[in-house]
Parts: C-alpha cells; structure tokens; sequence
C-alpha cells in the first residue's frame, strides 16, 4: 500500500513537472505569410533581350521570386531584401522592409541600361500630375540611347498612325517634344495634340518619333541612307487604358536581329532605338 501511495505521488509530481515546462517552454510554430511584391520590369537585367538577370535574397538568403507575378512570400515582420546581378553576384539594390500582413504595396525597380544602376522608383510618381487638356497628350521622353544619337540637342517629330475606314495607312505629323534630356529625373513634360480622328479609328493607333538634330534641323538616319524612326507607343495597348493622357517615356538602343536598311549601324552591329512607356496615367 505504501508503495502504492509512494508512486502515485511520483507520478502526479513528474506530471506537475512536465506541465511547468511545457508551459515555460511554449512557443507558438504558426508563422503568418505575406506576399510581396517587386516589379522589374523596367530594369535592363529584366529586359535585354539576352535572358533575366537578377535574383533575390532575404535577410542574406536566396529567395524565389516569381518574376512574372513579381512575388516574394515572406514571414511578417522586418527583413532585408537584395537584389543582385546573376552573372557575378553582386547586389545592385537593397530594401529593408517592415512587411505587415494584408499589405499589398508593389516595390518599383528601374535600371535603363545594363550600365546604369538600379533605383527604387515610385510607381505613383505622376498621378497628382494635371491631365492633358482635351485633344491633347502630355509626355515626358527620357534619352538612355546616346550611344546612337549623336546630337547634343535632341528633338523628337512625332506623328500617329493610323488605318482610316478603307484601311489606307495615314502618318500625320502632330507636333515636336524639344530638347529631350538624358535622364528621367531632367526631363520634363510637353503638351502636344493627339491628332486622332474623330470618330476614332477602328483599328488602333500608334505614335512615331523621328529623331532630329535640334541645333541643325538634320534627321538622324538609318542604315538605308533615310531618316530613322521608331514605333513609340500605343496608349490603347496600356493596361489599365490611361485616361489622363499622361506618359513618360525612356529611350535606349537594343541590338536588331540583323543588318536591314530600316536600322542604324554602329561599327559591324546593328541596333535599334526602343522606347519604353514608364508610366502612364
């Protein structure tokens, strides 16, 4: 009997025991995740043509970043998070984050060219801009493409594009963005008509630029011995459709597929100048 007693009362204290350390010892396993998000899209280690080159780490660690969807799934809380150049390591943007959940806040990264650095930009930068006026559009051009334009002073012609009710092509030159700077940040916006028919074309519609000498009124010229232009963009493929008729646009030079009079030569290769819509409201 006493042997009885004497283990029940081991027992009951080991369990005491174990209770009070399971309680001490308590730690809550269930983490919550949020996504994150980081939009490079507009960084040349994104879009070069040739492949993607840059990755993520968090908090020093290598993490999958959906570059499509532009997701990182983190636990809440504060952390680092680096991006880096794939080819050699090295880290060419850093953000420390306090991430909270339900936030749902879309990072901004811009790099123009494979030389340039990459920056945090404000995805919002323009929407307390002025809309255009009616029958207008207001656009901000960037020049990230010196290399092919040898002008010191770069004026862009610009004309729409269009396919009439008899699906004729028409090209009507509607106005000049003067002096376009080498740098989002110089840059400035300009007022020019959006020479669009009214009603508006049923088959969509395109702006053109053409690229002039400022000081001599000279074109810039392609390969065939012609003045050089590119399609620049087309507001009705924007996602969502900008109803404010606001746009900055960038510029580089991007590698064509091969020798062809409608590009512009530089010693054996043959190039191109791209333009990208920025932002667009």
């Amino acid at each position: 009997m006493k042997a009885y007693i004497r283990n029940s009362i081991v027992i009951v204290l080991v369990s005491i025991g174990l209770y009070s350390c399971q309680k001490a010892e308590y730690v809550n396993s269930f983490s919550e995740f949020v996504d994150v998000y980081f939009d490079a899209d507009k960084t040349a280690l994104r879009d070069n043509g040739a492949g993607v080159f840059i990755a993520a780490r968090y908090n020093g660690n290598p993490i999958e970043w959906n570059i499509n969807t532009k997701k990182i799934r983190v636990v809440a809380g504060e952390g680092k998070f680096e991006f880096y150049d794939t080819r050699n390591g090295k880290v060419v943007a850093e953000k420390v984050i306090d991430v909270k959940p339900g936030s749902k806040e879309t990072y901004t990264l811009f790099q123009p060219t494979m030389d340039a650095p990459v920056s945090f930009i404000d995805p919002n930068e323009q929407d307390t801009e002025s809309p255009a006026p009616a029958g207008h559009i207001k656009v901000k051009v960037a020049n990230y493409a010196q290399d092919l334009i040898p002008f010191e002073n770069l004026d862009l012609k610009v004309s729409v594009s269009y396919f009439d009710a008899d699906f004729n092509t028409v090209v009507e030159e509607i106005g000049t963005i003067k002096d376009v700077k080498n740098s989002i940040d110089k840059a400035e916006y300009q007022v020019i008509p959006n020479g669009l028919p009214n009603p508006l074309p049923d088959y969509g519609y395109q702006y053109v630029f053409e690229f002039v000498n400022g000081s001599t009124g000279q074109p810039l010229l392609n390969h065939g011995g012609t003045g050089y232009s590119n399609i620049a963009f087309s507001p009705e493929g924007i996602n969502p459709l900008p109803v404010k008729n606001i746009f900055t646009l960038y510029m580089v030079s991007r590698e064509a597929w091969g020798e062809a009079p409608p590009f512009i030569k530089k010693g054996d290769t043959f190039y191109e100048i791209t333009t990208t819509v920025l932002f667009a409201n």
